[in-house]
């Protein structure tokens, strides 16, 4: 739920795990509601930049849409920390 971009090689890059998820869609969205991340790639992780600037520390929300292998629908919404 949170994670620092800091260039200390820890806890850098927020993700989504599993090995299970056939098809997904992850946003992050900044509190103003503006688009800061979006991927339908599970191995593309968000390193805390937003048009080529790194973003200030705060709360962001995410939500993922997701399908996995076994068909089951996942959808999953809150809040990621970033911290500088």
């Amino acid at each position: 739920s949170a994670f620092s971009p800091n260039s200390d090689g820890q806890n850098e890059l927020e993700c989504v795990f599993g090995n299970c998820i056939k098809t997904m869609t992850f946003v992050i969205y900044d509190r103003w509601g503006n688009n800061v991340f979006e991927t339908t790639d599970p191995k593309i992780c968000w390193d805390g930049m937003y048009q080529g600037k790194p973003t200030n520390t705060g709360v962001f929300v995410y939500y993922l849409d997701a399908l996995l292998t076994n068909g089951e629908k996942v959808i999953q919404k809150g809040n990621i920390s970033l911290i500088r």
